[in-house]
């Protein structure tokens, strides 16, 4: 019973609401009122609009001002920037024409130097050349028949030889009794065995005995011995370090020539005067091609001989009282030349120095 007559009481209240509201509607107030508010909104929202309107073209008068000062910094910038680049690039073009004039400076030093380098080659080539020849024609006029196998007939003002010896009415040569001085004979690297003739294994008369003929053909062979180093390399996945064995001193390059090579080559250049071109043939020759050692190794080797037998020299040396002299000389004399003068001089009593060095040091 309340709901129902709560609800009726709301809908009456609605209803006259209602009524009111249109009686107004039909009286023209609410028209009225309404076109009031709407005009007065209107009002409002355009002054705003104007405000707004305002404040923009303010903020573009602004903006174009601000674009207007950026526009000239960034023309003086660009300005300031043209000038630098063509003072930079002006400066460059002057560099690379010093370039082009230093590299053809440079070019023709370097061809200089070549021509000079080949001067000094051929220079020290003939150089070697005569010292061979000079050396020989010492040694030839330095024969005579005291030390050689020419006629004492023959040497300018020669003095006369006494002969003191008896005739013994023997004839020339090995003397019954006398000790035979036969070659002597050397280990064998190959045995050969003869077969004796096919007639003599089929005769039954034949017997072998035990007597057996050993003769020996002697003969020479070069060959070139490589030893060759492997080193297995080791890497760690950590540190990235790679690590290998330690390479013996005369393996100290990828390849290395032994003291064997130089110390012939020494005295194939020295002892014997063997012009450096003749020594580098001759090994090459002798290899079938497999070394070719460079001239300028070969002319170093007396040098380098010198400074490693220094030491062993001068703790040896002193002790003959016939070539401490000469020994002095050679350590303190200022020429190249007169070094190897030197050396040719005393090489004699310092061959096993020079063949000891030749192996320790390579």
């Amino acid at each position: 019973m309340n709901h129902s007559f709560e609800y009726i009481s709301n809908l009456q209240y609605c209803l006259k609401a209602a009524e009111k509201q249109l009686e107004t509607f039909r009286s023209g107030e609410k028209y009225v009122r309404m076109t009031q508010e709407h005009q007065k909104s209107v009002r409002a929202y355009e002054r705003q609009i104007r405000k707004r309107k305002r404040e923009l073209e303010q903020a573009h008068r602004e903006i174009i001002a601000v674009r207007n000062m950026w526009f000239e910094v960034f023309e003086d910038l660009e300005a300031e920037w043209k000038r630098e680049r063509n003072r930079l690039e002006h400066q460059l073009k002057k560099m690379e024409e010093r370039a082009v004039r230093a590299e053809a400076q440079r070019d023709a030093a370097r061809e200089k130097v070549t021509k000079q380098r080949q001067r000094i080659y051929e220079l020290e080539t003939e150089l070697e050349e005569e010292k061979g020849k000079n050396l020989k024609l010492t040694a030839q006029l330095n024969h005579d028949y005291e030390n050689s196998s020419l006629p004492s007939s023959m040497a300018v003002e020669r003095k006369k030889i006494p002969n003191s010896r008896e005739k013994t009415g023997r004839r020339p040569g090995g003397q019954p009794g006398h000790a035979r001085h036969s070659r002597r004979k050397q280990t064998a690297t190959e045995l050969i065995l003869i077969q004796p003739p096919q007639e003599v294994l089929e005769d039954p008369d034949f017997k072998k005995t035990k007597k057996t003929i050993i003769r020996q053909a002697v003969g020479i062979k070069v060959s070139v011995m490589v030893r060759e180093y492997h080193a297995d390399v080791y890497y760690n996945s950590k540190t990235g370090e790679r690590c290998h064995g330690a390479f013996p001193v005369e393996a100290a390059h990828d390849v290395n020539y032994d003291g064997s090579i130089k110390a012939f080559l020494y005295l194939l250049n020295t002892d014997c005067c063997v012009s450096i071109d003749k020594c580098s043939k001759f090994l090459s020759d002798l290899t079938d091609g497999k070394l070719k050692i460079s001239k300028g190794m070969i002319n170093g080797l007396g040098k380098e001989f010198a400074e490693k037998t220094k030491k062993r020299a001068e703790r040896t040396v002193p002790q003959d009282p016939v070539i401490s002299s000469d020994a002095h000389r050679l350590y303190k004399c200022p020429n190249s030349w007169r070094k190897r003068i030197c050396l040719c001089m005393l090489h004699t009593s310092w061959r096993g120095n020079v063949f000891l060095a030749a192996k320790e040091g390579t």
